[in-house]
């Protein structure tokens, strides 16, 4: 019976947490959907699932979850063989991504975070300022 009541409080909380994040604008997800389609979609696919063996899946990917800043690094530095949720090498090492604007950059991984049934805090060309700051 505890476990039954514990399971339906973390439940709970983690609902919770995700209906009080704030909406993401509706703009941002438009903008950062272009700039998607037009640098991410080749590896990762329209679905945001990847090329098994070569571009990793963006749905609920612990680095897509995870940290702003670690993401911000990925595309600003590129990858090496990442390992992802699947415990398998992604062995297409992703090539740094530096054309972008900081706003453009922060609304694609606005998008990405917040799309393939993740959900998570938005990204702002202030974060990614500050990122870029610190990795010279």
């Amino acid at each position: 019976m505890k476990k039954v009541f514990f399971t339906f409080l973390t439940g709970t909380f983690f609902l919770l947490i995700a209906w009080m994040q704030p909406a993401v604008p509706k703009a941002t997800m438009e903008r950062g959907k272009v700039v998607y389609d037009k640098a991410c979609l080749s590896c990762h696919m329209p679905n945001g699932l990847g090329v098994p063996r070569m571009a990793p899946s963006l749905s609920k990917s612990k680095y897509v979850l995870g940290t702003k800043t670690k993401m911000i690094r990925i595309v600003l530095r590129g990858s090496e063989e990442l390992p992802v949720n699947e415990d398998r090498d992604f062995t297409n090492p992703m090539a740094p991504i530096l054309n972008l604007t900081d706003q453009q950059l922060a609304d694609v991984l606005t998008f990405v975070r917040n799309s393939y049934g993740n959900r998570a805090s938005v990204v702002t060309a202030a974060d990614v300022k500050y990122v870029k700051a610190r990795m010279n």
